[in-house]
């Protein structure tokens, strides 16, 4: 091979050399534009993904500012009508029985409507008070002997009066006394326990227009006492445990709701049988009445100790 073949062998091996280099730098830096693509696509995947975080997240919180205000503007308009309709009641049996020439049978029938309706203002007061203690974080625990066949009996006169009072005589009331020992106490909070399960005999009362409402309790395993109150009024669905037990709700919500109250009752119950280190739950079907149960210990504690 002469001189110029060779120098022609070696430029062109020379060119070779250089276009494999020049194949393999494009292959690396093919190989990191797909590597950057890659990451920003997942980059670009992370942030869709807290895109969408962010605005379920605002959706959530617009819904539940919704939500708060149509509570709020339910609960003004329910507080509304439950204070105006006890007021109108005083105010207008009060000036009729200021009326001398009215008979004195009419003046005691009417000072007992004036006190009945003082007692539902004093109720709601109450209910207000109760939340107002427990939002502030100001509620604490007074423990106590209560004597609980005394407080079933307590409650069987209330109930016996109440029924009357919203014309539900028909209403059978029954008393279930496990313990018979005219002594037997459990140590909590006394008005507690009482509220709460005042609050369960008026949601009885109020949801059952003919039949029975049942109070009572029983003894459970690791030294607890569950109270029950039990009707076979109009019930409710599972569905609606959340709502029933939730601020100002009611089962009910309709503009035409028979059923009156501000919904708390069986919010300020819940509070209160958790504050006693118990639990309130409920059992029902639609049509078949419900059961409400308070378990308890019946050896409470206060804070602190």
């Amino acid at each position: 091979m002469n001189v110029a073949g060779v120098i022609a062998v070696l430029i062109l091996t020379g060119l070779c050399v250089v276009f494999f280099v020049a194949f393999l730098q494009s292959k690396r830096r093919l190989s990191e534009l797909k590597k950057t693509c890659k990451d920003r696509v997942e980059e670009n995947e992370q942030m869709f993904d807290e895109i969408e975080r962010i605005k379920e997240e605002l959706h959530l919180i617009r819904f539940k500012a919704g939500e708060s205000d149509r509570l709020k503007s339910a609960f003004l308009c329910n507080m509304s009508h439950e204070l105006r309709t006890p007021l109108h009641a005083i105010m207008g049996f009060a000036g009729l029985i200021a009326n001398p020439s009215m008979p004195e049978e009419d003046k005691v029938n009417y000072a007992n409507i004036i006190n009945r309706n003082v007692d539902s203002l004093l109720e709601i007061i109450n209910d207000i008070f109760d939340i107002s203690q427990f939002e502030s974080g100001n509620t604490s625990i007074e423990i106590e002997a209560v004597n609980v066949n005394d407080l079933m009996n307590s409650l069987q006169t209330w109930i016996n009066l109440e029924k009357a009072n919203v014309g539900k005589e028909n209403i059978i009331v029954k008393v279930n006394k496990v313990n018979k020992d005219s002594g037997f106490c459990i140590q909590t909070d006394g008005y507690k326990l009482r509220r709460a399960l005042n609050h369960l005999v008026y949601n009885a009362l109020k949801y059952t227009d003919d039949g029975f409402v049942e109070i009572g309790y029983r003894f459970s395993e690791n030294n607890i006492i569950d109270f029950y109150v039990k009707d076979d009024g109009i019930g409710f669905s599972n569905d609606k445990l959340k709502i029933m037990f939730s601020q100002f709700r009611q089962v009910d919500e309709s503009p035409t709701r028979q059923y009156g109250g501000l919904g708390l009752g069986l919010s300020v119950a819940q509070k209160f049988a958790t504050f006693l280190n118990g639990r309130l739950w409920a059992e029902s079907e639609p049509g078949e009445g419900a059961t409400f149960w308070i378990s308890l210990p019946m050896q409470n504690h206060a804070a602190g100790e």
